[in-house]
């Protein structure tokens, strides 16, 4: 009997190989071939081969099969005994338990259309990804449906007409994700068009749906349960599916996006479980029971259709490729006019066009976003009516280029709005890299901020009608430092840091100098032209405490990029902000976004950076921020689920970072301005209390016979007003 055993334990491992062998072509690891990028980005391949392939791999199992009760049979007759359904059992396989497998082998049905890529993906991690029965979705749910929220669009509304705007650089890429994707023509591909699984409502702290129709937390405050709208689908007319959403994190855990930042924040220790039920119902479990939970897990679905598995050659083959979105607007190719414009298309047969919350929004049938790299162009080409609206915050635009007297205005052709918004500001800011001399020395970044005289640019520049921002997380009400406050424009603060660093004596030109003779003095780059007004003020000012400023405009694509990079010393930027319940410090702030070593591994025992540590490019850590007991409070910020204790740690991280002095923020406002054309109209209360551009939820539309009646009476020369169009909203005025 002992030999029958030895026997046994040696044939099972023998029978595996030859399983092995003739199931060769179900080994995610033996793939075929794939074609050069170069055939890949001409066009999308037919598929033909995929019949042949499964034709082969269903005949290679049959062949093991046969080989298998065959070998056993002979075995037999010798006398050893062999159980071939034994031998093929799978052992204890974590994708049976969690129902991606049946007990053949074979996807779930709901997962029968993955490729071999994506479906190990799944298997590897198939403690993040489970398919359950509906029976097994929690009986005492309490599901909702947006249905107690008001609809903020109006009913006025009209369809049709082309809606011109401008961008001051053509992108690089219609990719929304990965390298060169972060620039301002994405939020008309993604931001403002792509509809996820619900969103926040932007007058209230509820949700409205969107590509789900119903939602439901569970007991443990994590999880999130949806039933998709069962209308929904993708602009090349496929419909959603609930596995597109496990597709959505294959695809941003994936190397080849190259986006690091997407990586960690949809990995697995965040976004711990995805639930299938049916193809229209699902579930994300995230780490932490946050009071914004049911916001943090409306991710939006990613066209598993579209892009069947990712490889190496993402980057390339989808660079002028857009993805099918749930969006009311489509950018194809043929409408792709290279480094002067593109034109997104509405789509007729919306799935969304009759949604509650969708309708009566994104009524122009076209925009069409045109090059023009420089602001002042771009203002005279608005006054000539081939851009229908044009921002007017800069105090120069408002008081002097576009007075309420100018003809454009008095005579109603156009309007001038002020509108009073409730939402965190733009983070404009000096963001100095802390890891480039001299800027790595703290005192000298501590007079670097008293250095910079924004008092001065608040009162010539914008007349006062801006105030000073004082935190990186201003705006966020309780979750915001109540006491924090800028550091103040002081010639002898600053001239007494910089004596600290080491630059202690004036040069003939008044610049102090260290003892080497070497001049202090800072780059400082942007990518917005149309500040160059403000860095040429607070360059002036720098004189007087001794410090030179050497000013560098670029496009700002190249801005980005050199960001990116690291490759500053000093960036003039800001981060579009999103209305949030609390602020987020661990992209701008946390050592991971620096530095390719992960957590303590890039610091020495007293907390110093270990030398020869690698930068990490394309985050949004321009700061190179790095410091040991920062990302520890980081950290134990985003675990906590206490609302009490968040506001807290929030507090203390905004004081961290004031002392480590490497963020000098600018200014914020507490309105929109924006000029537009009359034939383009908005709702009554013109926008919801949340918005942070006129064109963020395409509430607005073109009236075409009020266009045509407009152009009619300028060439007339009669007015189409008997008083100014200058109009304020004030209903969200604090």
């Amino acid at each position: 009997m002992n030999d029958m055993k030895k026997i046994k334990f040696f044939v099972s491992p023998l029978l595996a190989s030859g399983i092995v062998f003739f199931l060769g072509c179900e080994n995610p690891k033996l793939k075929q071939p794939r074609e050069s990028s170069t055939e890949q980005t001409e066009g999308k391949s037919d598929h033909s081969d995929q019949v042949d392939q499964e034709f082969t791999r269903e005949l290679a199992r049959e062949f093991a099969r046969e080989f298998v009760q065959e070998f056993a049979k002979q075995m037999k007759q010798k006398g050893f005994v062999l159980d071939a359904n034994e031998s093929l059992k799978m052992s204890d396989n974590p994708s049976l338990k969690t129902g991606l497998l049946d007990t053949n082998g074979k996807p779930h049905p709901l997962l029968s259309h993955c490729s071999e890529d994506v479906l190990e993906f799944y298997q590897k991690n198939a403690d993040c990804f489970s398919i359950l029965s509906p029976e097994q979705i929690p009986e005492d749910l309490n599901w909702q449906d947006g249905s107690n929220e008001k609809e903020f669009s109006s009913p006025d509304a009209k369809r049709g007409g082309t809606f011109h705007a401008y961008m001051r650089d053509f992108p690089r890429t219609l990719r929304t994700i990965g390298p060169d994707a972060n620039g301002g023509f994405r939020s008309y591909l993604l931001d403002n068009n792509v509809i996820g699984l619900t969103h926040a409502h932007p007058n209230s702290d509820g949700y409205y749906p969107g590509v789900a129709n119903q939602w439901a937390v569970g007991k443990d405050g994590r999880t999130v349960y949806f039933r998709l709208d069962p209308n929904a689908r993708f602009s090349d007319g496929n419909l959603v599916k609930a596995s597109d959403y496990f597709f959505f994190f294959y695809f941003m855990r994936s190397k080849h996006i190259q986006a690091p930042w997407y990586n960690d924040y949809y990995g697995k220790d965040k976004f711990q479980q995805v639930t299938l039920y049916d193809e229209q119902t699902l579930s994300i479990t995230f780490y932490k029971a946050k009071p914004d939970i049911v916001e943090r897990v409306s991710i939006r679905p990613k066209p598993e259709h579209f892009y069947s598995e990712l490889g190496g050659e993402y980057l390339t083959k989808y660079q002028w490729d857009p993805e099918p979105t749930t969006g009311a607007y489509v950018a194809l190719p043929e409408n792709v006019d290279k480094g002067k414009s593109v034109t997104l298309v509405r789509q007729d047969d919306w799935w969304a066009n009759d949604k509650a919350f969708f309708r009566n929004r994104f009524n122009p049938d076209q925009i069409k976003v045109s090059v023009i790299r420089d602001n002042d162009k771009a203002f005279e080409i608005f006054l000539k009516g081939q851009i229908d609206a044009f921002g007017l915050a800069k105090t120069e635009f408002w008081y002097e280029k576009l007075k309420n007297e100018h003809p454009l205005v008095k005579n109603g052709y156009m309007t001038k709005v002020t509108f009073f918004n409730q939402a965190p500001p733009p983070s404009y800011a000096l963001r100095i890299n802390s890891q480039k001399a001299p800027l790595d020395n703290l005192d000298l970044r501590i007079g670097f901020h008293h250095a910079m005289n924004f008092d001065l640019v608040l009162e010539r520049i914008f007349r006062r009608d801006f105030v000073r921002m004082n935190t990186v997380a201003d705006g966020f009400g309780e979750r915001s430092h109540p006491n924090l406050k800028a550091r103040e424009f002081s010639v002898d603060k600053a001239v007494e840091s910089f004596a600290k660093a080491g630059y202690s004596k004036r040069g003939k030109d008044g610049i102090l100098i260290n003892e080497r003779g070497e001049k202090l003095s800072i780059e400082v780059m942007t990518g917005y032209k149309h500040f160059e007004d403000v860095l040429v003020v607070l360059k002036e000012e720098a004189k007087k405490a001794g410090l030179e400023i050497k000013l560098k405009v670029l496009e700002p694509t190249a801005a980005w990029k050199m960001a990116n990079e690291k490759n500053h010393q000093v960036i003039f930027s800001a981060f579009g902000t999103f209305v949030e319940l609390f602020p987020r410090f661990w992209e701008p702030f946390h050592s991971d976004n620096a530095y390719q070593e992960n957590g303590d591994l890039k610091y020495q025992k007293n907390g110093d950076l270990k030398p020869g540590i690698t930068t990490k490019t394309s985050t949004n850590n321009f700061t190179q921020t790095a410091v040991r007991d920062l990302d520890h409070l980081i950290n134990q910020y985003r675990e906590e689920e206490d609302l009490g204790k968040i506001t807290a740690m929030a507090h203390r991280l905004s004081k961290m970072i004031h002392d480590h002095a490497v963020w000098v923020p600018a200014w914020k406002k507490p309105w929109l301005r924006v000029g537009h054309w009359s034939w383009l109209h908005f709702p009554d209360d013109w926008g919801p209390k949340e918005s942070t551009d006129y064109e963020e939820f395409q509430v607005f539309w073109i009236d075409t016979l009020e266009k045509k009646k407009i152009l009619d009476a300028m060439e007339k020369g009669e007015p189409v007003s008997a008083q100014p169009t200058v109009r304020e909203y004030t209903k969200y005025k604090k």
